[in-house]
């Protein structure tokens, strides 16, 4: 019973809005002859009210209609096309009949007799009345078209998180089994040495759980922990393995592990002994960190498992819109990663 009472009186205060409106309207338009012709003017109050109550209320009801139809969120040029389409429809019929039926009752005067008279009026508040319907629908198209675009823009940002975290859960299980694989070899050739690589790894694998929920790291932390890994990699291959770390400019931001990733892909596809050392360079230029090593290639390389080199390219892709720049010949294999500026990095 509620809702009805409650429906009962907007229409209620609605209609006395209406009759205020058109009563001070006709009040100014008619000035001194208001209350000389007083029953034409209650005539006239009488016919404002229900042209203006009618259409306003007509136009109400096509907006609820196509409201329960359709969607000014999913799709708003659509909704917006239907609305002005069934309002303008609406709105020609309603003064037509208005007109037709007030004229008739209410000025016994027949409109279709004195149609060519009366037709600029009809024109002139149907103009009106659209003015009013589009600048309504329009700000209405314009308000949910702006929160659609909100609305893509943050489920956009929510699949691309989404995407960088399903590619951050591939790193720290590959970085693990490597570490683990080492291990294990170490075990069975030098006990003592595997000792130290425990205790090694054990520090270098809370850097990456510290870092596992960022997004970009500072580049000095990224260097004192490939630092870290570079000595633990010493412990397993020795004097075979010469790395030449030259950074000194520590400004800007790294996707985090991507330095490690690229120096496990070079012990990965490359020979490492004393015969043939591996060499690799790590140094700044400009605005990106240049890692090269020559190339000797291992005759069988166990097939790539996904992860490497092309997850850093999408990481800094997603986080960055740039690309790792790889290049590649005979002789040496160069990987330049972006440094994100710190002016406009993402907050961590």
């Amino acid at each position: 019973m509620k809702p009805i009472i409650h429906f009962a009186l907007i229409q209620l205060r609605d209609t006395f809005f209406a009759l205020l409106l058109t009563f001070i309207i006709l009040l100014v338009f008619m000035g001194k002859s208001t209350f000389a012709e007083f029953p034409e003017y209650l005539d006239s109050v009488g016919f404002g009210v229900l042209i203006g109550f009618s259409l306003w209320k007509s136009n109400q009801f096509i907006g609820w209609i196509v409201g329960r139809n359709e969607s000014w969120v999913k799709n708003p040029t659509k909704t917006l096309a239907v609305s002005l389409t069934l309002s303008f429809l609406v709105t020609i019929s309603d003064i037509f009949l208005v007109y037709y039926l007030g004229f008739r009752y209410i000025f016994n005067i027949s409109l279709l007799d004195n149609l060519n008279i009366y037709l600029a009026q009809m024109f002139l508040v149907l103009s009106i009345s659209l003015v009013i319907t589009i600048s309504f629908y329009l700000a209405s198209f314009f308000k949910w078209w702006k929160i659609g675009l909100i609305n893509q823009e943050r489920l956009k940002q929510e699949a691309i998180q989404l995407q960088l975290n399903a590619l951050k859960s591939q790193v720290n299980p590959h970085f693990l089994f490597n570490s683990l694989s080492v291990l294990s070899s170490l075990i069975e050739t030098n006990a003592e040495k595997a000792k130290l690589y425990v205790q090694k790894f054990a520090e270098i694998y809370r850097y990456v759980l510290n870092q596992s929920d960022k997004d970009l790291v500072p580049l000095h932390d990224e260097i004192d922990f490939i630092s870290s890994y570079i000595s633990l990699q010493k412990i397993r291959f020795g004097d075979s393995l010469k790395v030449s770390l030259n950074i000194d400019n520590y400004n800007g931001k790294l996707v985090p592990l991507s330095l490690q990733t690229l120096l496990e892909n070079c012990l990965k596809h490359n020979v490492v002994s004393k015969e043939k050392p591996l060499k690799i360079t790590i140094d700044r230029v400009e605005d990106c960190l240049v890692v090269k090593n020559n190339v000797q290639r291992k005759k069988t390389i166990s097939q790539s498992n996904g992860v490497g080199l092309d997850i850093i390219n999408r990481q800094y892709k997603i986080l960055t819109g740039r690309n790792v720049d790889v290049l590649s010949d005979e002789s040496f294999f160069t990987v330049k990663l972006p440094i994100v500026n710190d002016n406009s990095a993402q907050s961590d």
